[in-house]
């Protein structure tokens, strides 16, 4: 009895379920519409990051400035976790996690007059905010762990929020049901709002049960090497507009769509050009690995980002591109279909994996179904005029945070009459 009970006390150390639509930790340093936008003067920081090498940095001066996520369905649940941390604190009512439901929206806030966050709700008629009765202090230089639970599937809504951990009071709202596609993170209001703010590490869930999703870090994977191509000859597959050919035998296509960060508006340095190939199997295809500062991962991550950037070259018409990701046992599109837009445009679409194109689980082994160390991502197309353009790619990868386990557990009997000192070597999980 008490061998499970010392089990199940230490099952949720190792808990790794989660049900994730989207996770970002910025590190892509670019802005599109199929991934993130950018409203007000927003940037990306390289100087004062939680994980990785870039952070969001909300950096009103006495205006509006946030990024928006757009989800392609609507839901009436969202549970997020993100971290912030302040150079300065907002000299106004400031939100800071926003789920956009119209007029009024669940929030997750600053309060100004005693500089707390709150879970609250921001109507931008009038400009109006209410807070929850419990607020958890705040201070500059800090990074803090935001988990949010919102439900608007009913009236009332209710508006859960924990901080480093610690639950705030749940806070509810009398009004009608409703749902959303939409948040935003850093100062999306009307009010003038002077500040500056950092947030790192996002990751978002309709999931309930999801909540807390608790400490995790993002941090990301772009080409590193080259996989098995499938070339069938000459004029097939190039580098760029130089006229060289990509062969079975070639083995640094990956440097052609490695960028970080990612390639941004205009036209793109470097690219694989997807010239004729003959046959809608023929594939390039690179693998995965740690981005430069990026240490190789020893558990698997809880939910996987594909982000890929494709455009086209000149010419009139309609073409196919089609980049698949492969898991070492199954090929999963990313995006398959039509290049649209006017060349040399650069568009961005992003799928997330909450678990591999096989099924189970995300793990850290180098080979079999589901090895993230081995994940691989393919270019085909079955209609090559104009050229499609395979421009870059990147992997955000959300991972649990590492727990430290004491060297020496005390367990009592029921009787209280015999102890027993438990020793481990564990001593991290993830990281």
């Amino acid at each position: 009895m008490r061998k499970l009970f010392f089990i199940l006390l230490l099952f949720p150390l190792f808990a790794n379920s989660l049900t994730p639509i989207f996770c970002c930790g910025f590190e892509c340093g670019t802005i599109s519409s199929a991934h993130i936008a950018l409203f007000g003067t927003t940037s990306f920081s390289t100087t004062t990051v939680r994980s990785g090498v870039r952070s969001f940095r909300s950096n009103p001066n006495a205006s509006a400035n946030a990024c928006a996520y757009h989800f392609h369905t609507n839901s009436t649940t969202k549970v997020v976790r993100v971290y912030v941390r302040f150079a300065s604190l907002p000299n106004a009512n400031c939100p800071l996690v926003t789920l956009s439901t119209g007029p009024l929206s669940p929030i997750v806030a600053f309060r100004q007059s005693d500089s707390k966050i709150y879970p609250a709700t921001y109507n931008t008629t009038g400009d109006v905010y209410t807070f929850g009765s419990t607020g958890a202090t705040i201070t500059t230089g800090i990074w803090y762990r935001i988990d949010m639970y919102i439900n608007v599937s009913a009236n009332p809504w209710t508006i859960d929020v924990q901080i480093d951990g610690v639950a705030l009071t749940q806070y509810t709202v009398a009004t009608a049901n409703t749902s959303s596609s939409e948040i935003y993170i850093g100062h999306r209001g009307n009010n003038n709002v002077t500040a500056d703010m950092f947030f790192d590490d996002l990751v978002v869930s309709n999931t309930a049960g999801d909540y807390p999703i608790g400490g995790g870090y993002v941090n990301h994977f772009v080409p590193t090497s080259d996989g098995t191509h499938n070339v069938a000859g000459s004029n097939d597959f190039e580098r760029s507009a130089t006229g060289v050919d990509i062969t079975n035998a070639t083995t640094t296509a990956y440097q052609l769509i490695d960028d970080i960060p990612m390639e941004g508006t205009g036209s793109p340095t470097d690219y694989i050009n997807l010239v004729a190939p003959p046959n809608a199997t023929d594939h390039v295809e690179c693998k995965y690995g740690p981005a430069p500062g990026i240490s190789a991962p020893t558990a698997g991550p809880r939910a996987v980002e594909v982000i890929v950037c494709y455009g086209k070259g000149t010419g009139q018409g309609s073409n196919n591109i089609r980049l698949a990701i492969n898991d070492n046992g199954t090929t999963n599109d990313v995006f398959n279909g039509n290049v649209s837009g006017t060349s040399p445009a650069v568009i961005y679409n992003t799928k997330q994996y909450a678990t591999p194109p096989t099924g189970g689980t995300w793990n850290a082994n180098s080979s079999g179904n589901g090895a993230f160390k081995n994940i691989r991502v393919r270019c085909y197309t079955s209609d090559a005029a104009p050229d499609p353009w395979f421009i870059s790619t990147m992997i955000e990868a959300e991972f649990q945070e590492q727990v430290t386990l004491p060297h020496r557990i005390k367990i009592i009997s029921k009787n209280q009459s015999k102890e027993k000192d438990i020793y481990t070597n564990a001593s991290q999980v993830g990281r």
